[in-house]
């Protein structure tokens, strides 16, 4: 609950959400629910041209070939996803997706998890080729 507090001219001032939850709406805002149920924000980069958002799988979302396994190690990601999120101020968002990449101890076959993040075909998140579909 937000505590209220009196302004010089006796009426309640607003109280500041603390900044933890600023962030995590404002990523809410830039990032699909459906990936960051899966991965986490792990970089921010800003070139001339765009952002891009680096993603990492969260730990622990071992692939189910190997949950009944005990001798598993965690063996560096797969190469990167990069697909389009959307665009402010006339620069484009990238999500950069890294997915974890897992082996059995004594083995050097590697699993790791699929997800369905773009449309098919385009690289891009679902939620904006539906908006553009939408507009056209």
């Amino acid at each position: 609950m937000q505590q209220q507090i009196l302004n010089k001219m006796g009426r309640n001032k607003k109280v500041r959400q603390p900044v933890e939850q600023l962030f995590s709406t404002a990523l809410t805002m830039l990032i699909p629910s459906h990936i960051l149920e899966y991965f986490e924000m792990w970089d921010a980069l800003e070139s001339k041209e765009r952002w891009v958002i680096e993603m990492r799988e969260k730990e622990g979302r071992i692939p189910q070939e190997l949950i009944n396994f005990q001798d598993i190690v965690f063996d560096g990601y797969c190469t990167p996803l990069e697909m389009l999120s959307h665009s402010f101020v006339c620069k484009p968002i990238y999500l950069r997706i890294f997915r974890r990449r897992y082996k059995r101890s004594n083995s050097d076959e590697h699993f790791s998890n699929s997800y369905d993040l773009t449309l098919k075909g385009v690289k891009m998140v679902p939620e904006l080729g539906f908006f553009l579909k939408d507009e056209g």
